[in-house]
């Protein structure tokens, strides 16, 4: 039975691969490569929200340097800074508010002519590996280099522009005399950044146009009231409760509390009442009696 090696009889580092050299003790580590990375070409911009935040406090330092006219030269100059610096703010923040806006309204239209790019770069790509002629190939090239400023359109035009749809519906993709609609400007411009290297800027670019104003609400105008004509009073002098409310019914004006009940049962008791109103009336008018048996 063969005894088992000793530590000293392993043969040291010879013994241990070079790619696990690292891992023995006393080794030094290597130095670790540097990451590449990019400047960024964005900025991050102050929040949409925070436009009124800074419109008061401009507002805040502007009446403070138009009140105070004993203030320290030093105190004034921070002042001032800070003024400019608000300012900037306020700049960068309007434009990121119109950057979300154009974002949340052109994402759809983006959304889905990406899509339809991505499917043509892909069938154009395989057209080209299936083509045999020289010329079938450079004509493919040319589409599959257009296909491809699309593409790189619909995803690398700047957010905080209005964005102009490469694919418009059938009727309107063709001129009056038939011919296929010119490319937006953008797109020779997109054509460009390719070439240089430079969508990423393009893309993040901030639009020079001033913000869109809000739009002002009509205010209605108050639908006039048809006034109904009042009813004629009546003349109840020398009459009784029972002969007015028989007057006003023959009229037929009623109280709030009667005009509810529109029933023909009702309108009987009405005539009714109004009947036997004007029995009593001219029972009351005849001679008086002391209610005796015998009365003539």
């Amino acid at each position: 039975m063969s005894t088992k090696r000793k530590h000293d009889d392993d043969g040291g580092e010879e013994a241990v691969h070079e790619s696990r050299q690292q891992q023995v003790y006393g080794n030094p580590k290597p130095a670790k490569k540097p990451r590449k990375t990019e400047p960024a070409v964005h900025k991050k911009q102050a929040h949409a929200s925070s436009v009124n935040t800074i419109k008061k406090r401009i507002r805040d330092v502007s009446r403070r340097l138009e009140r105070a006219d004993s203030l320290p030269a030093n105190v004034r100059v921070e002042d001032e800074r800070a003024l400019a610096a608000y300012e900037q703010e306020l700049v960068a923040a309007e434009a990121e508010k119109v950057r979300q806006k154009m974002i949340k309204k052109y994402h759809m239209v983006r959304f889905f002519e990406r899509q339809k790019a991505t499917r043509q770069v892909k069938k154009l790509r395989k057209r080209l590996l299936e083509s045999k002629t020289t010329e079938e190939v450079e004509a493919l090239k040319t589409e599959m280099h257009t296909a491809e400023v699309d593409l790189n359109y619909t995803q690398y035009s700047p957010l905080s522009e209005p964005y102009i749809s490469l694919y418009p519906p059938k009727t309107a993709d063709t001129e009056e005399d038939g011919t296929a609609k010119p490319k937006p400007t953008m797109w020779f411009e997109v054509e460009k950044c390719m070439e240089e290297g430079t969508l990423q800027r393009l893309r993040n670019r901030v639009s020079s146009a001033p913000a869109p104003a809000p739009k002002v609400k009509m205010q209605k105008k108050p639908e006039k009231v048809k006034s109904k004509p009042e009813p004629e009073p009546m003349d109840t002098t020398g009459l009784n409760r029972r002969q007015r409310r028989a007057q006003r019914n023959q009229k037929g004006v009623f109280d709030k509390k009667t005009t509810k009940n529109k029933s023909m049962a009702f309108e009987r008791n009405q005539v009714f009442g109004a009947q036997q109103g004007a029995r009593r009336n001219e029972a009351d008018d005849g001679a008086e009696s002391d209610g005796g048996f015998f009365d003539e």
